[in-house]
């Protein structure tokens, strides 16, 4: 079948072709997987790394900065002689190595016990040191915990699929939104994105689509919201089959912000589907229940849940 063609838009931003195809260019987090290469490496950018991370990484690193702290002036310690701390055991190689640490830890938190305490020099230098790296490590992780708590972020969570699903009379392109958190999202809007790689003279090229949605800003998100772009004979889908989505590497970029009533500011996130993330033929199964006290009743866990529904092989072309 020869593929029809619709109106692209401008390069949003990522390029328009590549020397080697590329697997996907948007990950299903919403990050870019960019590898920079000889990019500009500064402190500033290590704490907005800091602050954006996931919390396990976070924590991970928070203990790792800890922990090498104390092991590298506990060897300090070692060196100049666990001999210049006063109350330091003396008798055996662990019990000068745990001294040595015990002081470390007790000088980078700035508990100090009153156990052990710097006598000699050198023992007194690296204690200024390390009790000086210890009130700025504490005042820097302290900012960077704040800023992590009050940036707001939207936590959307996005169905595992989209889903070429009925739609009144015809067929369409689905995937469905709920808000993680208690928190109200108002003034939601959605824009979706679709890329085909195409092949001409030139080797491949990637092409844009922007497109329709039958609904592309809601009021308020309290429970779901099933984002639908009907294919239509305008639509850049419409002729195409499931086949065809994978040949031409079909993701769907999609962009979803959002007015958070908690903060009082615009947040926004992002999430792509891949050809082999959007299953042909399905509908999804209502996710929220009237509840007992005549409220509603979301369940997240169900966001994701769908029927499957027998569709044609290639999308209507009117």
């Amino acid at each position: 079948m020869a593929f029809r063609r619709h109106r692209t838009i401008d390069d949003p931003g990522i390029g328009l072709s590549f020397d080697k195809p590329v697997d996907r260019l948007l990950g299903a987090d919403g990050q870019f997987r960019v590898d920079r290469r000889g990019g500009i490496r500064t402190f500033r950018q290590f704490f907005l790394f800091l602050t954006t991370v996931s919390t396990a990484t976070y924590v991970l690193c928070l203990v790792a900065t800890y922990l090498t702290v104390i092991l590298v002036f506990g060897a300090g310690y070692m060196a100049v002689g666990v001999e210049q701390l006063q109350g330091a055991e003396l008798h055996g190689l662990w019990p000068r190595w745990r001294s040595a640490l015990g002081f470390s830890m007790q000088t980078l938190t700035t508990v100090g016990y009153g156990h052990l305490a710097p006598m000699g020099n050198g023992a007194w230098l690296l204690a200024t040191l390390e009790s000086m790296l210890g009130v700025l490590g504490l005042g820097l992780f302290s900012a960077i915990t704040y800023a992590r708590i009050a940036r707001p972020t939207a936590r959307l969570l996005f169905s595992e699929r989209a889903l070429i699903a009925p739609f009144r009379e015809g067929w369409s392109l689905q995937f469905r939104v709920a808000n993680r958190r208690d928190t109200l999202l108002m003034d939601v809007e959605a824009r979706v994105l679709l890329v085909l790689a195409d092949k001409d003279g030139q080797g491949e090229r990637l092409n844009y689509y922007q497109l329709p949605l039958q609904l592309d800003r809601i009021t308020f998100l309290p429970l779901t919201w099933t984002v639908v772009h009907p294919v239509d004979g305008d639509s850049p889908l419409s002729g195409l089959s499931a086949r065809e989505l994978q040949e031409r590497r079909a993701e769907l970029i999609v962009i979803v912000k959002g007015l958070d009533e908690s903060y009082g500011q615009m947040v926004q996130t992002r999430r792509s589907y891949r050809w082999d993330e959007v299953h042909w033929g399905g509908r999804f199964e209502r996710a929220f229940e009237p509840a007992g006290d005549g409220g509603m009743r979301l369940d997240l866990e169900r966001v994701h849940a769908f029927t499957p529904e027998a569709a044609p092989e290639r999308l209507p072309d009117q």
